[in-house]
């Protein structure tokens, strides 16, 4: 059986734009392909766009063959991405797969899939009839691709949730949809040894936005700071020129902890684990999330996870163990769960625990499995 998946791939370096463009660099999609190929005998391809890139480009990224498309519509998604979902689809369908697997409903994905007419699957991630209500105001760019994903949930039929959060939400807003749960699968680099802490460390991986909750980090240093005098905040995800929110919060962590913030920017993966190993806690206090692929990397990492309540975060913290789970925007709790961390780190046995919980429920030998008898049952 041939899949095309159609969702984010970052830019490896031997692209003519790596290190000019810079695209999310969430790898989720090489990570289901790579399962596929390796656990289900799938034959995988991955279709991916890159907005403003100066061509398009066709190569293999870690054992999997991987479709860079161009874009140029600078009112792209104004347009729900008419040109990008129209050409996508005619691609794709040139590719002759079985089945398509698009990522995502707030780019192209997802209509492009449909658009091709096979037989395909909408994994849900980032749905924004979930995140926009618990925002005070939502972005404009926010708001355009709320109007993507209501036209591609109507049009849509089998809908893959990550989590029962995400399902949950799906089947009050969208009760036609088929549902079917199936999680995130893992990098393997990540099943690499343990390190222990050093030092006073937590860190935060993410973008510095409203809802990840980076203000409740900045509440709760001066009580964390206070408990623990040299914690060491490490940030990854940030933008080198920040504006707006990220600016004004990346201000007031530098006010307290000095040259004890560390900026790492956007990294690519194996960066991000070498930072996190020697890490004691994740702080995750988002006010929304979908699934937590910042929490499963931390704790594959031996982390401790601090999580709040009302989010998929809260759903793995408990189902994998080594967290602890706060209430929603409560950033005393919060200080007080990093402070408890830093000062008493999650013992060796409980690292471990928590890691084989995760092998055990979304390792990539059972994902692709799942991923394999769900295409089954739709191509029939």
């Amino acid at each position: 059986m041939k899949v095309v998946h159609l969702g984010n791939v970052p830019i490896p370096p031997d692209h003519p734009d790596y290190g000019r463009i810079s695209i999310h660099p969430g790898r989720w999609v090489l990570n289901h392909a790579q399962a596929q190929q390796a656990h289900a005998g799938l034959d995988v391809e991955v279709v991916t766009i890159v907005h403003k890139a100066s061509c398009d480009y066709v190569t293999e990224v870690e054992g999997v063959r991987v479709h860079f498309l161009r874009t140029f519509h600078p009112r792209r998604a104004e347009t729900r991405f008419l040109l990008d979902r129209w050409r996508v689809a005619r691609y794709t369908r040139r590719l002759a797969p079985d089945i398509v697997h698009a990522h995502g409903t707030e780019d192209a994905y997802a209509l492009a899939a449909q658009q091709t007419g096979l037989p395909n699957v909408i994994t849900a991630q980032g749905m924004m009839f979930q995140i926009i209500p618990r925002l005070a105001r939502a972005p404009r760019p926010m708001r355009c691709a709320a109007r993507t994903e209501a036209l591609a949930l109507r049009r849509a039929r089998h809908l893959i949730a990550k989590s029962a959060y995400v399902a949950e939400g799906l089947a009050r807003a969208w009760p036609h949809l088929t549902l079917h749960q199936i999680p995130n699968t893992y990098q393997a680099a990540l099943d690499a040894p343990l390190l222990p802490p050093a030092a006073h460390q937590l860190v935060f991986v993410g973008s510095i936005d409203e809802r990840k909750g980076v203000h409740l980090i900045a509440d709760a240093l001066p009580q964390i700071q206070a408990a623990v005098p040299d914690v060491v905040l490490n940030i990854v995800g940030n933008h080198d020129k920040p504006t707006g929110y990220a600016a004004e919060q990346l201000e007031r962590l530098r006010a307290i902890l000095g040259e004890r913030l560390v900026l790492h920017g956007r990294q690519p993966a194996l960066k991000l684990f070498e930072i996190l190993r020697p890490c004691t806690a994740l702080l995750a206090p988002s006010l929304e999330e979908m699934f937590g692929n910042q929490l499963i990397e931390a704790l594959m990492c031996g982390l401790h996870g601090i999580v709040p309540e009302e989010t998929a975060l809260a759903e793995n913290a408990r189902r994998f163990g080594n967290s602890t789970v706060v209430p929603q925007r409560d950033s005393a709790a919060l200080a007080e769960a990093a402070s408890a961390a830093l000062l008493s780190p999650p013992a060796p046995e409980l690292r471990e625990a928590a890691r084989a919980n995760i092998r055990a429920f979304m390792g990539p030998a059972a994902v692709a499995a799942a991923h394999r008898n769900l295409y089954l049952e739709i191509v029939k």
